[in-house]
């Protein structure tokens, strides 16, 4: 992933990022870390970056055009499914039909933990994410993914800092 937009991000200059991003992104083949990247982005705008901005680049269809394209060209990595599955979840409404997409979101981090059952991060969101929530099953996961979420989003950008408040609970 291009470290620089990854500093943009850091420094909240929306424009800039975006800009670099949709140049990247249209120059290259289809690539999981840049889409991952530039949907996460897109997605973290909708509460973090100006309202003019997110009028100005109509971010509502952006996000929508990247979600299709990453279930076209991505659904069969657990990963994808995860970050779609999380971030549909969070917000099913910034998609479509909030009660398809609430399900839809939840069917894809269920997805996520079938194609990586070992991966304890899924396993702790899933387990997060189910109605009749197992207390006690749930924090033990917490426990478990805490430093496997810490090494892995260790790096700069939104995408990285934004899993390691939420999932481990750190700034």
């Amino acid at each position: 992933m291009n470290e620089s937009i990854l500093l943009l991000e850091e420094r909240n200059e929306f424009d800039k990022a975006f800009e670099a991003y949709q140049k990247l992104y249209s120059n290259q083949n289809l690539d999981f870390e840049l889409w991952k990247h530039f949907f996460f982005f897109l997605w973290i705008c909708i509460e973090d970056s100006p309202l003019e901005f997110q009028e100005r680049i109509d971010i509502s269809k952006e996000l929508k055009e990247k979600f299709v394209e990453g279930k076209k060209n991505f659904s069969e990595l657990a990963e994808f499914n995860f970050i779609a599955g999380y971030t549909v979840s969070i917000f099913p409404y910034e998609f479509g039909d909030y009660d398809d997409l609430e399900n839809e979101g939840s069917k894809m981090i269920l997805k996520a933990t079938e194609i990586e059952p070992e991966n304890i991060i899924y396993r702790m969101v899933y387990l997060g994410d189910l109605p009749n929530l197992d207390r006690k099953k749930y924090e033990e996961a917490v426990v478990s993914a805490k430093p496997i979420v810490l090494e892995k989003f260790n790096g700069i950008g939104f995408f990285n800092k934004y899993f390691r408040q939420v999932l481990a609970r750190k700034v």
